[in-house]
């Protein structure tokens, strides 16, 4: 022990931030005490402090007014020169232990160590050392916590308690926030230490869910799913993420607010169970009216909490990106900003049945495996995937009936949006918000497929600055483009590129043409429109969906010129079939002699061409107050059907995903179409197969004369 401090040090006041721990017997070479009801202990200026439980040492720190279990260690002598480290396992045995003191999972009381823990705890002090492995910690702890009814919390568990503590970040689980009706959601809230006390608020960041509270998807029902969970933050904090699924390797929980960067930057993150998730009552049912009210009445609540400053974000990509835009469109008065990023939108063109053809075996493993993982077993939950099987066309069901579609005419507050370019999901929204949102304050990300990493990654400044800005008051010191965009050089490389507006300034939409081949050849994707006809023909009976698609393929000479391409893409195809109806894929490639250049910046191993889209035929029917110059809208009615004649040639608009693509001169364009997907496809997320008119039929692709099929590509100034 030091020896004692100068008796004119004036005495400091410290405390654990995982507490309060209160009942703590504390001394230093001065002064002893108890912690005090708000955890504090008394030091002076150099003082190392013992903290003690009756006979048994916990460990001992250097005075600072701030300490976690991480800092102390079983030697006074050692404490000056400690740095915390929540792996240590003397730092886990001693977690666990004053942990496992407390009744409340979360903490959210601290520990109180009364009369009844400090016999328990005296009766076995000499057989309780810190410094043992795991297993003999838990065979003498164990006496401790049976005589107390209390569980013996994990080495995982102990380990994200104390990393929480010296992140700054309080921990509130299993929060009811109550719903209009009388019912209510359960939710994890994430708070700076201080915030609520003295008045100390912050802006909110809150996430309602299908996905669950558990560590990074799921719910935690059993005390096993609990465990696991907790064992996974400990893995993700801990080490490397590379066998972590890519989609969660850079997120918590599940593409939302990371409660480990955003707490420590100043705001609240709240986390809510949906009606039928985890332990929320109610029925599950994704997308729907029922769930953005839900939705609004969590975001007024957290407005009024004791920790918040009354201003609420929005923040997640993907499912939580899609249902903000529903919430968003009523007007919660608390809601001041979104970030909706990978969103989709539209009901019918983006979640179910993009140019037609239904995302039926991607939408059943969605709903079943993703969203099932999370679901609260003794609730009751819509058929989503039979719903949407169920309206195969563009009808009430897609606005409220079954689902919402985004208004975004209603939404005025400011918006960070962004696309996943060319995936075959959250590819085309946040096009159309940025078009058509009344807000004064809007931006647009365009990103690759690979969203998660540049959400997280590359573009987590844009949305720091952002929330900053709007949740906080704190102006940017420059003014942010109001676009920003992936332009992707081909074999995984790419460049960022600003732009004032979308489409980008100064755009020439480049029509090339089709020339089918002689007898089955590879056509020709060429500047003019060929003067003679010619017929592309291919079967579109694909048995095995797993297998290469047969296609009509059209390749142009090597360009001669560099083209910089940004913006929307557009096929127009003359097309006939043998059968009343036709599928119809296309998919954009770029060759340098046999080898294509793949242009998937972070998932290279993707066979994904440079852009794609598809159409069923029958479905070709064209609002032209709503089509643009960039992109046609179509209706996908009922009454506007046009089933094929057999052998009938008709004209159809195939719209393509935008996407970015700079192509060196000398490279090649090459155009497949076909009647399924073709390479670079997902294996078991198949589109729907309609056998009745695939089964023995052929289709042919019309070029030249008075069929002139073409490719409209966007070339931007470089």
């Amino acid at each position: 022990m030091s020896g004692p401090a100068s008796s004119s040090s004036r005495l400091l006041t410290g405390r654990f931030l995982d507490g309060p721990l209160v009942g703590l017997d504390y001394r230093t070479p001065s002064h002893e005490g108890v912690t005090d009801g708000e955890g504090r202990f008394l030091y002076r200026e150099e003082e190392v402090v013992t903290f003690s439980i009756g006979s048994l040492t916990i460990g001992s720190a250097a005075g600072k007014s701030s300490l976690t279990l991480a800092h102390l260690v079983d030697s006074e002598d050692k404490a000056r020169e400690a740095t915390p480290d929540v792996t240590r396992p003397d730092t886990v045995n001693r977690a666990r232990f004053i942990q496992s003191l407390g009744r409340e999972t979360d903490l959210r009381s601290g520990v109180s160590i009364d009369s009844r823990i400090r016999e328990a705890v005296n009766a076995n002090a000499d057989k309780i050392l810190f410094a043992s492995d795991a297993s003999s910690f838990e065979h003498a702890a164990s006496t401790v916590f049976d005589k107390l009814g209390h569980r013996l919390r994990g080495a995982a568990e102990a380990r994200n308690g104390v990393r929480r503590a010296l992140q700054g970040i309080k921990a509130l689980r299993d929060v009811r926030i109550p719903f209009r009706d009388g019912s209510y959601a359960e939710a994890d809230i994430f708070h700076p230490l201080d915030a609520g006390s003295e008045g100390k608020t912050y802006p909110v960041l809150l996430r309602l869910s299908v996905y669950g509270r558990a560590f990074t998807i799921g719910s935690r029902l059993t005390q096993a799913d609990y465990d696991a969970s907790e064992e996974r933050e400990a893995a993700w904090y801990e080490k490397g993420r590379d066998d972590i699924n890519f989609y969660f390797r850079f997120s918590e929980t599940a593409v939302s607010a990371n409660a480990g960067d955003w707490v420590p930057r100043g705001y609240v993150v709240v986390r809510v169970d949906g009606r039928g998730v985890g332990r929320t009552p109610g029925k599950l049912d994704p997308f729907s009216k029922q769930e953005a009210l839900d939705f609004y009445d969590a975001i007024q609540w957290a407005a009024v909490q004791p920790w918040s400053n009354g201003n609420v974000g929005l923040y997640g990509g993907s499912y939580n990106a899609t249902i903000q835009w529903n919430v968003a469109a009523l007007g919660p008065p608390a809601l001041k900003a979104i970030a909706p990023l990978a969103s989709d939108a539209d009901g019918y063109r983006d979640l179910a049945y993009p140019g037609g053809i239904l995302l039926g075996k991607y939408r059943q493993w969605w709903y079943t495996d993703t969203v099932g993982k999370a679901r609260n077993p003794d609730s009751e939950a819509v058929d989503f995937a039979d719903g949407l099987r169920d309206h195969p066309w563009d009808d009430e069901y897609y606005r409220g009936e079954g689902i919402l579609s985004a208004d975004f005419s209603k939404i005025t507050v400011p918006v960070l949006t962004s696309v996943s370019q060319t995936s075959w999901i959250h590819a085309r929204a946040g096009f159309e918000a940025f078009a058509q949102l009344p807000s004064p304050s809007k931006q647009l990300l365009v990103w690759d497929a690979a969203y998660t990493s540049f959400m997280y990654e590359d573009c987590r400044e844009d949305v720091e600055l952002f929330f900053d800005r709007h949740l906080k008051g704190t102006e940017p010191t420059s003014e942010p483009p109001a676009v920003r965009i992936v332009q992707r050089t081909g074999d995984g490389r790419f460049e960022w590129r600003d732009a004032t507006t979308w489409p980008v300034p100064g755009t020439d939409y480049r029509e090339l043409f089709l020339a089918a081949g002689d007898g089955g050849s590879t056509g020709g994707v060429v500047p003019r429109p060929p003067e003679a006809a010619g017929v592309a023909e291919y079967s579109a009976d694909v048995p095995d969906l797993s297998k290469d698609s047969p296609m009509a393929v059209f390749e142009s000479a090597p360009l001669p010129e560099e083209l910089e391409l940004t913006g929307h893409f557009r096929a127009t195809l003359w097309v006939s079939s043998s059968a009343s109806d036709a599928d119809v894929y296309v998919a954009l490639r770029v060759m340098d002699g046999d080898r294509e250049v793949l242009y998937r910046t972070r998932e290279t191993g993707s066979l994904a061409p440079l852009t794609w889209g598809c159409l069923k035929v029958s479905h070709r029917a064209v609002d032209p107050n709503l089509s643009t110059p960039e992109r046609p809208w179509r209706t996908h009615r009922r009454e506007d059907a046009q089933p094929l004649i057999p052998g009938e040639v008709v004209r159809v608009e195939v719209e393509l995903m935008p996407a970015t693509g700079r192509i060196p001169a000398g490279r090649r364009l090459r155009v497949e179409i076909s009647p399924t997907e073709g390479r670079g496809r997902i294996p078991g997320w198949e589109r729907s197969y309609d056998e009745s008119y695939h089964r023995g039929a052929l289709n042919r692709i019309h070029t030249g004369g008075v069929w002139p099929s073409s490719v409209t590509i966007p070339v931007v100034p470089r």
